[in-house]
């Protein structure tokens, strides 16, 4: 008899691990299988409380595909279909039927194997029992089946509950792509039923004016699901903050390789080398952001980015960066003077700035301080400071004036996340960093710091890196020391 050949496909590979560990310590469970180092069980929980909120009609989202990158780009789900599944298979859709459909609610459709294509991409799972197992979907079908899946549900549902991109989003086509197919099937479901209409005077049930039946869509039935998810998203749960403390942890490995190679002389784009390096030691996928290094007058421009500048003798440097772990994004800021040491007037604003920071982290009251407080009050610490500075046109002000953007911001899956303004509360993660930006002394400082509430009240999640003038200073003594 010929012997049958065994495939040792992606999931039994992982399934066989898992057995494996259990077995070596003898009464220990095997963990919860993880997508991006998150619990199946994470996922699943999102999704059961959109479809909780989501009282009408069905959830349709789009994944990203490989296309969207080009040539050069790494592949990267986009955030609202990473937040609900898990799933990094390119080109997939995930379909909830809070009413259900063929005995399930949650369906995910991803392309079949293409063996020939993952000689070069590596092995994918397809469509069938064992996706259904690894990603802990209750159906995984055929991508070739989500079109005629979303037709078979626009002839019974109402609504069809979507992401819609913004209008400046223009660079979100794939997204705009699915907006425009599920009103294109809205619009061929009233034309059918249109057409198969009977015509009569009666007015009874099912029926409109003039006895014409009524149509199961109208133009506003495709409906906006991203303020729903926003919501979700905006408090995070566990497994989520620990993603954002390996992020802010790899970000504070990279400051600390900057400051202990800073000096005149030094490129900006060196420092950024540095970054990037570390970021990837420590696991990070990617910057959460194009890194900002920012020296002498450079350090008075928020988002300065090109980094080719000489880093010259009396320069302060900030480093504003973040690392990317498991698609949550770190945003740290630190300021450096590059010969080490700190002058008195770059002391003097420095510590004006730290006094702003953590006068805000201070305030902070969960239930009651919103970020529009935080900024509210880093500004009153400025306007009440002794120190002055002027303009480029010889014009003295009080500190406040060089303080030109709004002190937090929400921290996630985006380093700009999603979410309501309102008074933080347990769950939420957002920064505080105050600056203060002289460019006529070609003077910039921003301390930038990332913080969670919980139910004991603040937590700053960075708190292991240092920010104190003499911590800092210290820190840059150390040049040439490795980064543990």
């Amino acid at each position: 008899m010929q012997a049958r050949e065994f495939r040792l496909t992606p999931f039994v590979f992982v399934l066989l691990s898992l057995v494996i560990a259990a077995t070596a310590w003898p009464g220990a469970a095997a963990p919860e299988p993880k997508l991006a180092n998150q619990p199946l069980s994470e996922y699943k929980a999102r999704r059961m409380r959109l479809m909780e909120q989501v009282k009408e009609g069905v959830i349709v989202v789009g994944g990203a595909s490989e296309s969207d990158f080009g040539e050069v780009g790494r592949f990267r789900q986009n955030n609202y279909f990473q937040y609900l599944s898990g799933v990094e298979t390119p080109d997939a859709y995930l379909i909830l039927v809070p009413k259900g459909l063929d005995g399930a609610r949650e369906f995910l459709f991803i392309p079949p194997r293409n063996l020939a294509m993952e000689r070069w991409t590596g092995p994918q799972l397809g469509p069938g029992p064992e996706a259904e197992a690894a990603f802990g979907i209750e159906k995984v079908r055929p991508a070739t089946e989500f079109r005629k899946t979303l037709e078979g549900l626009a002839a019974s549902e109402k609504v069809f509950n979507t992401v819609i991109p913004r209008p400046q989003d223009t660079t979100r086509t794939r997204e705009l792509m699915l907006v425009d197919q599920l009103r294109n099937l809205a619009a061929a479901a009233v034309a059918s039923s249109s057409a198969a209409a009977p015509t009569g005077t009666g007015t009874g049930p099912g029926t409109g004016q003039g006895g014409t039946v009524s149509s199961p869509f109208t133009a506003d039935q495709v409906r906006n699901v991203a303020p729903a998810i926003n919501r979700l998203r905006q408090t995070k749960s566990e497994p989520e903050i620990a993603m954002l403390q390996k992020a802010i942890d790899a970000t504070g490995a990279a400051q600390a390789g900057v400051a202990r190679m800073l000096r005149p002389g030094l490129y900006e784009y060196e420092a950024e080398g540095e970054v990037m390096g570390t970021f990837i030691r420590f696991g990070a996928e990617r910057s959460s952001f194009p890194s900002i290094i920012g020296s002498g007058i450079f350090s008075t421009v928020l988002h300065y980015n090109k980094n080719r500048k000489e880093i010259g003798t009396d320069d302060l440097v900030v480093v504003d960066i973040g690392a990317e772990y498991s698609y949550y994004a770190a945003d740290i800021t630190r300021t450096y003077p590059a010969l080490g040491r700190f002058t008195p007037r770059q002391r003097e604003v420095y510590d004006l700035v730290l006094a702003a920071q953590r006068r805000c982290e201070e305030s902070v009251q969960s239930g009651k301080t919103t970020l529009g407080t935080l900024t509210q009050i880093a500004r009153e610490v400025f306007r009440t400071s002794s120190l002055r500075a002027k303009d480029p046109q010889g014009n003295e002000h009080t500190m406040d004036y060089f303080f030109i953007h709004s002190t937090s911001h929400w921290l996630g899956m985006d380093v700009h996340d999603v979410g309501e303004a309102r008074a933080v509360q347990p769950g939420d993660v957002f920064t505080i960093e105050p600056g203060l930006y002289i460019s006529d002394e070609k003077l910039g400082v921003r301390i930038e710091d990332d913080y969670a509430i919980t139910a004991s009240g603040l937590r700053k999640l960075s708190a292991a890196i240092p920010s104190a003038p003499v911590e800092v200073e210290a820190l840059m003594k150390k040049r040439g020391a490795p980064v543990k």
